[in-house]
């Protein structure tokens, strides 16, 4: 205020204002005022100011409500068109993925590499102990009787290795006549002519047998168990990425021995229609008596499930669709399963059926790092 006061335009005006004749008149003009009148006009004003207050108000809650609306309209517009763009990958996708079909590699015992369906029909091996063509439904194997060979020489062994590839399935047919049939990502190594003593076979993956009838043994050995047989069909699932070892009977009898390499000791005896499990991570041999059509219908075109996880499902439709699975919930890969799917049928029938029973999201993409399409589950 003092401040104020040096400057004499301000010190003049304050003292006009004090003086006792200002005073006076400003109360003689409020006495001759109508104070009815007056107190009418300031309450209209306050009641305009607080119209427009209101008015305000209302629509700032309107901007609010507009605002809220706008929010879940696009995101929902945002959801949409991911799923629409998520279906779109989708559809477009599966359009590319094809069921599996008869391929397989084959390793001659000197290294040299055939692609067997580029040389279908076509005499792979020729030599003075055995033969092997390529024909239309399996890679066969004969004997070669020759008049100069000698009995009593023991010749040495000549391996070959049949490898099925993802999105495959083969049938050989060895020396001695056995058949058998070789599911996805499997590979099969044994002798162009089995010898005098037993005749035995390396496996890993999944194939069926059928063993013609010798006295000579007939052995499948693998890297958890070995089955042993004289003439028997049966089944043995022993892939490096599953959880267990599994073979199953359907006629005959098989000797099922865990092997040395895996550090357990058991040996039992299967009847048909039993099954007898392995799982990697414990100690002894579990049977069960099952459907056998269930563990073998992949041999005739069919894929059947009965109670089964949705990982177990889709590690094997993986392998024949060669494509890469991810669970965006890992509680999913515990959800059951029932049904038959043939195996020619384009995946998305499959995934149709799991998603309408499991209630279960899907998306296929393609992996820009592998160059693989990519099945992605999420829960509904």
């Amino acid at each position: 205020m003092k401040d104020w006061l040096k400057d004499e335009s301000n010190k003049n005006l304050y003292n006009e204002i004090l003086s006792s004749t200002s005073v006076y008149n400003k109360r003689a003009l409020y006495e001759q005022s109508n104070k009815e009148k007056v107190f009418k006009i300031v309450k209209d004003k306050i009641d305009n100011n607080q119209k427009r207050a209101t008015i305000k108000q209302r629509y700032l809650s309107l901007f609010k409500y507009a605002a809220s609306i706008l929010v879940l309209l696009t995101l929902g517009n945002l959801i949409y068109k991911a799923k629409f763009d998520a279906n779109a990958i989708t559809q477009e996708a599966v359009k590319n993925i094809n069921p599996g079909h008869e391929k397989a590699i084959l390793v001659l015992s000197d290294g040299t590499v055939v692609d067997l369906e580029q040389h279908k029909n076509e005499m792979i091996i020729s030599s003075d102990i055995a033969q092997a063509k390529n024909a239309e439904e399996a890679l066969v194997y004969n004997v070669v009787d020759s008049e100069t060979s000698d009995d009593n020489v023991v010749q040495p062994l000549k391996y070959n290795t049949l490898k099925v590839p993802n999105g495959g399935m083969y049938q050989v047919v060895l020396s001695d006549g056995t058949k058998v049939w070789l599911n996805s990502a499997t590979s099969l190594t044994y002798p162009e002519k089995f010898g005098k003593g037993q005749r035995i076979v390396q496996l890993e993956g999944e194939a069926y047998f059928e063993v013609t009838k010798d006295v000579k043994e007939f052995i499948v050995k693998t890297n958890v168990a070995d089955v042993t047989v004289l003439g028997t069909q049966f089944n043995v699932s022993s892939y490096k990425d599953d959880s267990f070892f599994s073979s199953t009977l359907v006629e005959g009898k098989i000797k099922l021995a865990t092997s040395s390499n895996s550090g357990i000791n058991n040996t039992i005896i299967l009847a048909p229609n039993q099954r007898g499990v392995i799982n990697k991570n414990a100690s002894k041999i579990q049977v069960n008596t099952v459907d056998t059509e269930v563990y073998t219908a992949w041999r005739d075109g069919k894929f059947y499930f009965e109670k089964e996880h949705l990982e177990d499902i889709l590690t094997r439709m993986a392998r024949w669709y060669n494509i890469d699975v991810v669970f965006d919930d890992e509680s999913l890969k515990t959800e059951m399963f029932t049904g038959v799917f043939y195996k020619n049928n384009k995946i998305d029938h499959l995934l149709d059926m799991i998603s309408k029973t499991t209630k279960v999201n899907y998306v296929i993409s393609k992996n820009k790092i592998n160059d693989k399409y990519e099945l992605k589950l999420t829960r509904d």
